[in-house]
């Protein structure tokens, strides 16, 4: 078995949606998959009508130690992040809870556009029906270039998430084209030394392609984008690392040499042939 050494976007119990996955059972995993690290990204709304979904502000304290804790125990690498959703007026919020605590490692999120979650079975339709997609695109990635110049995170999540329930309105493929924005939106991650994740979540879902498409990240090797990475989005432990090693062979075909890590927020460039391992 092909396995990436890293996986940098993995649920646990603290998001709501993964209540049942327990660190220590992604250990297990990790040390049979032999992935070296695993940086833990619980969910964080820190306002609005999905605030309960992820991990209360009263709650990080334990879900570090928790983490920390659990690190003593084995090889494998634990890292303390959060994938925290992008709100506006909320920004020195976030910027407050990032600064009170030891993190590791920050993904940023836009799963919220006004009153729409856009990946969502239920919303999707009404954010994206009776516009051109280009359109509503161009009304996401206004939003997300916010989301990276606000200097919060690390790494951008799962840049075209919108494309999720997208088959709920249209079937046809979406082209780069239809991607409003996507020079604007790339070109900001460089300015302000943002990543991007590549995140196979894409692969198990109705479309079969991972966040984001091949276009986008053809864009922003072509920018010059230097920091890349992977996440599997993880909400069981079953899922961790999947079609990581796909992922790093996709970024080697358009030209990408580096693979991201963190530690306390550092970046570290790693060579991208050093990133997939072979496992009995």
């Amino acid at each position: 078995m092909r396995s990436a050494r890293f996986d940098y976007h993995v649920h646990e119990t603290f998001s709501s949606d993964a209540r049942d996955s327990k660190v220590e059972d992604y250990i297990k995993v990790a040390e049979k998959r032999g992935i070296e690290q695993i940086a833990f990204t619980t969910h964080e709304i820190i306002t609005g009508t999905y605030s309960y979904f992820g991990i209360q502000l009263e709650e990080v304290e334990q879900y570090i130690d928790n983490i920390h804790r659990l690190d003593e125990t084995t090889d494998v690498k634990l890292l303390v992040g959060l994938e925290v959703d992008y709100f506006s007026e909320a920004q020195r919020q976030i910027e407050a809870l990032l600064d009170e605590y030891p993190f590791d490692f920050i993904l940023g999120s836009t799963h919220f556009i006004g009153e729409y979650d856009v990946g969502s079975r239920k919303d999707a339709p009404a954010y994206f029906g009776g516009r051109s997609l280009k359109e509503a695109t161009t009304d996401y990635f206004r939003f997300w270039i916010e989301a990276v110049q606000s200097g919060l995170f690390d790494s951008m999540a799962h840049p075209d998430y919108w494309r999720r329930f997208l088959h709920l309105v249209r079937k046809e493929p979406v082209l780069l084209s239809e991607y409003g924005l996507l020079g604007d939106a790339v070109d900001s991650l460089v300015s302000y030394d943002v990543g991007i994740e590549v995140n196979s979540s894409g692969r198990r879902h109705e479309h079969g392609i991972q966040y984001p498409i091949r276009g986008f990240l053809e864009t922003a090797y072509n920018a010059g984008l230097k920091k890349i990475t992977l996440g599997s989005d993880s909400h069981i432990p079953d899922h961790l690392g999947y079609w990581l090693a796909g992922a790093v062979d996709l970024l080697k075909d358009i030209g990408f040499t580096h693979i991201s890590s963190f530690k306390a927020r550092k970046h570290k460039s790693n060579p991208i042939d050093s990133l997939v391992r072979t496992v009995k």
